[in-house]
C-alpha cells in the first residue's frame, strides 16, 4: 500500500470516528431505543451508497478520495459493533420488541440509504 492511501484511509477514519462520537451523542437513546447508532449508521450508509453511484454512472473518483470516503470516513462513521452490543444489551435486558424494532430498522433503513444515494448519484 502506498502512502497516499494509507494516508487517505487514517485521515477519512479519524474524521469519521470524531463524526460517529459527536452525531451518536447528539442522539444517543430514545425510549430504549439507541438512535445515535442508527443515525451514523444511516448517514454513513447513505454517503456509501453516494459515492458508489457515483463510480457506477462512470464519474471519475480518484482511488484516494473513494479509501478516504468510503473505507476510512464511512468506515469509521458506522458502526456495526455497537448496534450488535446495543441489540444484545436489549436482548438481554428482555427488551425484546426493541431489539427487534433496531435490528429491523438498521437492516431496513441503512439498504433502503444506500439505494436512495446511489440513485441520487446518477442525476
Amino acid at each position: 500500500m502506498n502512502l497516499r492511501i494509507a494516508t487517505a484511509i487514517m485521515l477519512g477514519g479519524a474524521l469519521g470516528a470524531l463524526a460517529r462520537f459527536y452525531l451518536s451523542g447528539l442522539l444517543p437513546v430514545y425510549r430504549d431505543f439507541p438512535v445515535g447508532t442508527l443515525m451514523v449508521n444511516s448517514i454513513a450508509s447513505f454517503i456509501l451508497g453516494y459515492l458508489y453511484g457515483l463510480l457506477f454512472w462512470g464519474v471519475d473518483v480518484t482511488a484516494e478520495w473513494r479509501l478516504f470516503l468510503g473505507t476510512g470516513f464511512c468506515g469509521a462513521l458506522s458502526t456495526f459493533s455497537t448496534f450488535s452490543y446495543e441489540t444484545f444489551s436489549l436482548l438481554r435486558e428482555r427488551e425484546y420488541i426493541i431489539a427487534g424494532l433496531n435490528i429491523a430498522a438498521n437492516v431496513i433503513i441503512t439498504i433502503a440509504l444506500v439505494f436512495t444515494g446511489f440513485l441520487l448519484a446518477r442525476r
